[in-house]
């Protein structure tokens, strides 16, 4: 699985994660689809004792800030693992809701991995945050993604459901995230 930014694995640091679904299609409409990835990291936290500092669920793509322990797999493995996860259970929920465009958009041709869909994007993004300033800046980046007029989710950060933005900024969101008091 390809990345674009070549950085070093380090355990015990943090990573900007992102993942794409295939041709921006949108998957993450709904509760039912976001809690797939709440599922992941509740793994990756009760199974390697990652931590999430960060994230944001679009209708098309995630961003996430995580702490990758020394027990974890490296974040490529990390994300690889977690779009089969994930595209496994897209795929069943696609069909019980009878979704049969999208379906038919994430069908693939004879491929060598010989998956009858594709749910993602082959690339990710990973880049280990080395100080204060660059983890604020991408938290800042992660919590105003929805607010953007290409978007329109939200008019402010906290109130946008799938992000962890309410719990910086408000009393708590949906999914409690491993805060950084900074």
């Amino acid at each position: 699985m390809a990345v674009r930014h070549k950085t070093p694995f380090t355990p015990n640091k943090i990573y900007f994660l992102t993942f794409t679904a295939f041709r921006w299609y949108n998957i993450f409409v709904n509760d039912k689809y976001c809690d797939l990835i709440y599922k992941w990291f509740d793994y990756t936290k009760d199974n390697y004792g990652n931590k999430i500092h960060g994230y944001v669920i679009m209708p098309n793509h995630i961003h996430i800030l995580m702490y990758i322990s020394d027990r974890s797999p490296r974040p490529s493995v990390l994300i690889q693992n977690a779009k089969r996860f994930l595209a496994y259970q897209i795929i069943n929920y696609l069909k019980e809701d009878d979704n049969i465009e999208l379906l038919n958009n994430l069908k693939t041709g004879p491929n060598k991995n010989k998956a009858k869909h594709q749910v993602f994007q082959p690339r990710y993004d990973s880049l280990m945050i080395y100080n204060t300033k660059i983890f604020l800046q991408k938290l800042d980046y992660i919590h105003h993604n929805p607010c953007q007029p290409k978007w329109n989710l939200a008019d402010k950060p906290e109130d946008y459901r799938y992000s962890s933005a309410a719990d910086y900024l408000a009393d708590g969101g949906y999914y409690g995230v491993d805060v950084i008091d900074l």
